[in-house]
């Protein structure tokens, strides 16, 4: 019962953090195809919501590898298996400026930033820690600063994180000092030791030199403080610039994103960062409990948008329902509700029909790939279920979309 409950907890914050993020790849397809045939009849059950959630994860921006939500491990569940936590507080940086706008391997350099603070975010859920994110690049905030605190620092809650990192927008030049120094005063009322994880690019604009600041940081904080760099891209000098942060501070160390695209790299890292060997505490063994009936799940899947007034499914999220489709002829005892969704904009009896043909374009399409009809049914339900706030028009294009539900 206990795996089965961890299994509906990532399926649920997955489906709330992951909407639309991140690429095809066929690394979730066939992580799905495997799992679809490991396991008994109650853990088969389990494992097809799980591997139909991976396809949340296949929003279309680019065709390199998407990771799922949670392939950085849970490092809560390594403690007392021969770890201890040695981070009290984590403060995280991350590039939001406009060189991070570009591509990289056919994907939006900020894309796979945001895509690796959320799996970190994932994986480190179950620790008792402090944690904060700097956001540098756009000019917000009522003074229009480039590098402003956005989050924490205060108890880690991984709902609220990865909102706040899916809400960061792009723009600005690159002021890499700046986050550092200004983790300074972010730090001040900061406890135990301290990991900064920043993730960027490296393509420095500012003439302020980012490795002095990390080595202010440094000083400012002693041996309670570690500096990680990540680089997103190859750019020879960012690479360049993020080691040389590393390095200021002392005990950390600089990687990539490319060597952080592997689950197992990943968890690594986090490792590497977070825990440290300890002494094996003894657990006594857990006595048997019986096991309980399986309540009937519905899992929503998120992750098709369309355009403003449109019911026309867009080229970039046909692999997800390309893997959908495959899922359904596959497994014949699944069943899918589709449901339609609009904004707010229009009049209500208008939305109402838009939203059943945003269910019904899905449809058509799925059955004219071959998934038996008898397997899907369609609603509308307008504008009564947004996801996001209608005042804002990121807020709308979340809210334009269908859901997929699966039923027992």
């Amino acid at each position: 019962m206990q795996e089965m409950k961890r299994f509906t907890s990532l399926l649920m914050s997955a489906s709330c953090y992951f909407a639309c993020l991140f690429p095809p790849c066929q690394a979730i397809l066939k992580f799905t195809l495997k799992h679809l045939t490991q396991g008994g009849a109650i853990m088969q059950r389990w494992k097809i919501l799980l591997c139909l959630m991976g396809l949340g994860l296949l929003a279309a921006c680019g065709t390199k590898q998407a990771n799922l939500p949670h392939d950085g491990g849970d490092l809560a569940a390594k403690l007392g298996q021969g770890y201890v936590q040695k981070v009290d507080t984590a403060l995280f940086m991350l590039d939001a400026s406009s060189t991070m706008f570009d591509g990289y391997e056919g994907v939006q350099k900020f894309s796979t930033a945001q895509n690796l603070l959320l799996r970190m975010n994932s994986a480190i859920a179950g620790l008792k820690l402090d944690s904060g994110l700097i956001v540098f690049g756009p000019s917000t905030g009522p003074n229009l600063r480039d590098s402003n605190l956005v989050y924490g620092v205060k108890t880690h809650n991984a709902a609220d994180f990865a909102k706040t990192v899916m809400a960061t927008k792009i723009g600005g030049l690159t002021p890499l000092a700046k986050p550092l120094t200004g983790g300074i005063d972010a730090l001040k009322n900061s406890k135990g030791r301290i990991a900064v994880i920043l993730v960027s690019d490296g393509l420095d604009t500012n003439t302020a030199d980012p490795v002095k600041a990390a080595a202010e940081l440094k000083n400012a904080y002693g041996d309670r403080i570690c500096i990680y760099t990540v680089l997103i891209g190859n750019n020879p000098k960012g690479k360049a610039a993020l080691e040389g942060i590393a390095k200021a501070g002392g005990c950390g160390f600089a990687t990539t994103a490319d060597t952080l695209a592997s689950g197992k790299e990943l968890t690594s890292f986090l490792e590497r960062v977070f825990l440290e060997k300890g002494a094996q505490e003894k657990v006594p063994a857990a006595k048997p409990v019986p096991a309980e009936p399986v309540p009937a799940e519905r899992v929503v899947l998120r992750g098709i948008n369309f355009d403003f007034d449109k019911a026309v499914i867009k080229p970039e999220f046909m692999p997800v329902l390309d893997v959908a489709q495959s899922i359904l002829k596959e497994q014949p005892d699944l069943k899918v509700v589709i449901e339609g969704h609009t904004c707010s904009m229009g009049t209500d009896a208008y939305n109402q029909k838009l939203s059943e043909r945003r269910a019904k374009a899905v449809y058509d399409y799925l059955v004219k790939k071959g998934v038996n009809a008898a397997k899907l049914s369609t609603v509308g339900l307008g504008e009564t279920q947004p996801m996001a706030d209608n005042k804002t028009e990121s807020g709308r294009e979340l809210n334009r979309r269908v859901e997929f539900k699966l039923v027992q």
